[in-house]
């Protein structure tokens, strides 16, 4: 009988099978409606045994009419509804402070209703799970405290609690110990090299059972297909932009022309004028005094 696996591309299942949790791709498809398998994350992330999760939906997108939307990687609500935003960053650059700010913003804004008192704001978890270690300093973490410039008599700073806990886990850390253990499956693509059974078998099931590679192979033909979209896009945007100057450039080079024509105004006059650089006027110059000569010739 043939199974649905002999029937995939072979590098789409090569693909596939490269893939690990420090893939979005992947690691989305993994916890996607996963209440358990996201809590025992969250659980080891945070080192707390107290926490329940409730619902977890991951690739959510948080739209914003007036400027960019913003797709969240994994976002979870626990029992107490305090929410948490997990996100795997490959590349430094996608980790920026900013891009944190960013994601915190886009959650509180869908988390009022009207009227709604902003003492009502959830308390949110902004959890960077980065490839390299972000800060470079060796640790297996990094969490933000804010605090304001004003020192209390014991030495320590008064804190700024906005309910906003950011969080960075250094993605190469190996230490012996449940974050080190972690770190190492988050890396890995190969489930049978993994510490936590609850994490193998998720993973063996995306990438050799039927209904999880089927799964995979869709998600992975939806991301291609989105990101030749958006290189479409901005290859159409840079072409706009090009022929945008290409016009103002020929619109400009046709005014100088005209200029030179009726003689209004002088090289560096009409230069100023147009926008051109004065050698280009000089030469536009040149040019239609040699075509005047030909045709009194």
């Amino acid at each position: 009988m043939t199974s649905i696996l002999d029937t995939i591309d072979p590098a789409m299942l090569a693909r596939i099978q490269a893939m690990r949790l420090m893939d979005d791709d992947f690691m989305t498809v993994v916890f996607d409606g996963d209440n358990a398998t996201t809590e025992f994350l969250l659980r080891i992330l945070l080192n707390r045994d107290d926490l329940r999760v409730k619902k977890v939906t991951t690739q959510k997108e948080k739209r914003n009419l007036f400027g960019r939307s913003v797709r969240l990687d994994i976002l979870a609500e626990d029992d107490k509804g305090k929410l948490y935003n997990v996100e795997v960053q490959r590349a430094d650059e996608g980790a920026s402070p900013k891009r944190v700010r960013y994601n915190q913003a886009m959650l509180d804004s869908h988390c009022l209703k009207k009227k709604e008192e902003f003492t009502q704001l959830p308390e949110t978890y902004i959890i960077f799970i980065t490839e390299n270690d972000y800060y470079g300093l060796g640790q297996p973490f990094y969490r933000v405290r804010k605090s304001i410039e004003l020192a209390k008599t014991d030495g320590t700073y008064l804190p700024f609690d906005d309910g906003c806990n950011i969080i960075y886990v250094n993605g190469s850390y190996r230490g012996n110990d449940a974050l080190g253990k972690l770190m190492h499956d988050f890396n890995t693509p190969n489930a049978d090299e993994m510490n936590y059974s609850e994490l193998a078998e998720k993973v063996r099931y995306h990438k050799n059972q039927e209904g999880g590679v089927k799964t995979m192979c869709r998600i992975v033909e939806e991301y291609g297909k989105e990101r030749a979209a958006e290189a479409r896009k901005i290859a159409l945007a840079e072409g706009l932009k090009t022929g945008m100057k290409r016009g103002i450039q020929e619109n400009a080079i046709a005014n100088a022309k005209n200029f030179l024509r009726m003689n209004l105004g002088s090289p560096e006059q009409i230069a100023q004028g147009t926008g051109l650089p004065l050698e280009q006027v000089l030469a536009l110059k040149d040019e239609l005094e040699r075509e005047a000569a030909c045709v009194a010739k």
